[in-house]
């Protein structure tokens, strides 16, 4: 392997409260107190944004290349520590910034796409305001890629597309052509390995240690080998580890612009409908399924007069939770679904 592609998911969603319907009744108007848990929300930002700015600071130091995939609701929820965005604004010239739909939503997947533009639009004039920088990246809620988002992405002016792998292209990594722009394919058992399996300790290969791993990707052939996984998975201790181990197999970290200007691109002639784990864990029962209906039919309802709280409701991290792997998934539906009811009653 010649290359690192390393990008990092940067995410925290406005988690949802406990709500009980005559709540709605008795307030004269939606809001975010009123739908979401902002205590907790902020007591867990609060923590999380102290180990992002240490990280950023430790790939201020040692120019570790990478590329940050930061949502909406992150820059959001941002006014709560503002040193979190000049940390990452003092990383310009080191990483690539990528833009995505604003709210981390499943907005690609609604039959009218003038949601998911709005989204893409807003995601890329925050990253200019916030950071100063016009992303030419595109990574999708998800990693969702298809034909069609394809092809809107290629017309807002993006030029490359991080999305997941696929079983079948075997160990060889490269820069991939889906016939409108290069993609590069997350290595799905890598970027597992790094996120959740390094944290089990009955993992056959536990410990992971950045030598380890630096040492099964020199096994691979390829140009460039693509990891995504949430930032806060993995230490900033390893990722300087990793950086001097990766080094000394003569591996360079690349941001994906800097990969897919540098490599030829590979034909991709597979089906072109890709999705992390292909979504089993946001749509795979009818509670998720309806959800994403219901947010679809409101979307074209309200058209381009969708709020932050409507952007909200679309998280993905919502679907996740009414997953049947989850405690108390109809539990959780529930909720949601009174939330959607109260809002939509006063939108629609």
């Amino acid at each position: 392997m010649r290359s690192v592609c390393l990008c990092f998911q940067v995410h925290q969603p406005f988690r949802l409260r406990w709500f009980w319907p005559h709540e709605g009744y008795e307030s004269d108007s939606a809001s975010l107190d009123l739908y979401f848990d902002q205590s907790f929300n902020h007591s867990v930002f609060e923590e999380i944004s102290e180990l992002y700015i240490r990280s950023n600071r430790m790939i201020h130091d040692t120019g570790i290349a990478c590329t940050f995939n930061l949502s909406g609701t992150l820059f959001d929820q941002s006014m709560w520590n503002p040193e979190l965005i000049r940390s990452f604004k003092k990383l310009r010239g080191v990483v690539e910034f990528a833009s995505s739909p604003y709210y981390n939503s499943l907005s690609p997947l609604f039959e009218e796409k003038g949601e998911f533009l709005r989204q893409v639009r807003m995601h890329r004039d925050a990253l200019s305001d916030l950071i100063g920088v016009r992303s030419t990246t595109f990574i999708n809620t998800e990693l969702i890629h298809n034909s069609i988002v394809a092809r809107l992405v290629s017309e807002l002016g993006f030029s490359a597309v991080v999305s997941e792998g696929v079983f079948g292209l075997g160990d060889h990594c490269s820069a991939f052509d889906d016939g409108v722009l290069p993609v590069l394919f997350r290595h799905p058992v890598l970027s597992c390995d790094l996120e959740f399996r390094s944290h089990d300790t009955l993992w056959c290969e536990y410990p992971l240690t950045a030598s380890k791993f630096a040492e099964w990707i020199a096994q691979m052939e390829g140009n460039v080998l693509t990891l995504y996984l949430d930032y806060g998975s993995v230490s900033h201790e390893f990722l300087e580890d990793l950086l001097h181990e990766l080094g000394l197999r003569g591996i360079e970290l690349l941001t994906v612009s800097e990969a897919v200007s540098r490599f030829d691109s590979v034909f991709y002639d597979g089906a072109l409908h890709l999705s992390r784990l292909n979504l089993k864990h946001c749509l795979s029962n009818h509670m998720q399924h309806l959800y994403l209906h219901e947010l679809g039919r409101l979307s074209q309802i309200m058209g381009a007069g969708g709020d932050e709280i409507f952007g909200y409701l679309q998280q993905a991290d919502i679907f996740f939770e009414m997953g049947e792997e989850k405690p108390y998934p109809f539990d959780y539906a529930v909720n949601t679904f009174s939330i959607l009811s109260d809002y939509a009653r006063r939108r629609v």
